[in-house]
């Protein structure tokens, strides 16, 4: 497998063009010319771990309730976003997953024909306007549709926890 270059920051790129500036002054005898060159950004401090579950793990544990919850026939998990994947040819493409603006993380189906929609968010996290829009355009429809901050919010969109 082939480590891909890091790709260089503007600083980087402009001390390189200042570098090879004052070599072609040096060789040339001509006057030397400035590039406004940022100073180098102060390093930050560490990030502190956090206690609480992220999205993913979350989401994993909603999931496995869900695919054994007796009233579930089936759920899933629906990728969004745009990946980049390579050709033959070595070249990249990319490909767009989800077309579907504000679906949610799991979709599915209960055993009584509606369908089963759960957005997935940490605790902290933001449901976006287009993703409420489509739960509640769901939920009129008659499926079982909401957002989720854990397994227990899930028992509770299953009508299991009151």
């Amino acid at each position: 497998m082939v480590a891909q270059k890091q790709r260089r920051t503007l600083r980087e790129t402009l001390q390189a063009t200042q570098d090879s500036l004052d070599l072609y002054a040096a060789l040339s005898g001509r006057e030397r010319v400035i590039v406004n060159v940022p100073a180098a950004p102060k390093p930050r401090a560490p990030a502190k771990p956090s206690t609480e579950p992220t999205e993913s793990q979350i989401q994993r544990a909603v999931l496995q309730y869900l695919k054994h919850h007796p009233r579930v026939a089936i759920v899933y998990r629906v990728n969004s976003g745009t990946f980049t994947a390579s050709n033959r040819d070595g070249s990249t493409r990319y490909i767009r997953a989800n077309t579907q603006r504000g679906m949610p993380d799991l979709c599915g189906t209960l055993r009584d024909g509606r369908a089963l929609y759960v957005e997935v968010k940490a605790r902290r996290g933001k449901v976006q306007p287009h993703q409420q829009e489509f739960l509640d355009r769901a939920s009129a429809a008659g499926a079982l549709a909401g957002v989720v901050r854990s397994v227990e919010d899930a028992q509770r969109l299953m009508g299991d926890i009151l």
